[in-house]
């Protein structure tokens, strides 16, 4: 964990203790809520995981934890899937806070092709969690590589796949190349920084430019009447 080779057990430890922190530093879980564990594809096998470690994380308070399949089919670039995840995500309205599953690897890579694209929209996301409108997101690996939670599960790498080539090339360089150097897994942040703002989109929390209310996706689907059929 973050440089330090640790067994098993130790490993699912102090993996579940890093998100219990997360969870009762933002204040969000309650006893009974119902809880959403976000399954979409091609992340399925990380939120197997995320879901047992929620369980494990919170097991006193009685969460009411339910894996919920999402289908995101439509899209081709990497903003446009998690534009899609997130409006789905807030369409589940029985359930009080959303989980999603991505890790650490997801956002350095997500941050390297954001670099090359200058499109930073979904760094926005890098937190333990985002309210969006008044949806909540929880994000517990945000911080955390896939590397050290195959102490759970072992992942097949070659099933994660996303539709923006670009994505996928960096996204297996990230996994390939730095799988030995965990630290840089949790070194990072720093840069994320530099991106930061507090202008965001009102319905997806993506990174805008000031003085607007909504990112482009998110006008031209507001400005669509089918939007209204779809909630």
């Amino acid at each position: 964990m973050g440089g330090r080779k640790l067994c098993s057990m130790c490993g699912k430890d102090e993996i579940v203790k890093r998100v219990r922190k997360e969870m009762h530093q933002s204040k969000l879980f309650n006893y009974n809520d119902r809880v959403a564990i976000i399954s979409p594809e091609p992340l399925q096998q990380i939120s197997d995981i995320v879901e047992s470690i929620i369980g494990k994380a919170f097991y006193r308070v009685n969460l009411k934890i339910e894996k919920v399949e999402i289908s995101i089919s439509n899209y081709n670039y990497i903003n446009e899937y998690m534009w899609n995840l997130l409006l789905e995500s807030k369409k589940l309205s029985d359930y009080k806070i959303k989980v999603l599953p991505f890790t650490s690897n997801f956002f350095l890579a997500y941050m390297l092709e954001s670099i090359s694209i200058s499109d930073y929209s979904y760094l926005s996301l890098f937190n333990p969690y985002s309210i969006i409108d008044t949806t909540i997101i929880f994000i517990p690996l945000y911080s955390t590589p896939i590397q050290e939670i195959e102490c759970f599960s072992k992942i097949d790498y070659n099933k994660i796949k996303f539709k923006d080539e670009l994505f996928n090339t960096i996204f297996d360089w990230v996994n390939q190349q730095l799988r030995e150097n965990y630290e840089l897994f949790h070194t990072y942040f720093n840069t994320i920084n530099l991106f930061r703002t507090d202008n965001k989109c009102k319905n997806c929390g993506a990174y805008i430019n000031s003085g607007q209310e909504y990112c482009e996706r998110c006008k031209t689907y507001l400005a669509s009447p089918s939007h209204l059929y779809l909630k």
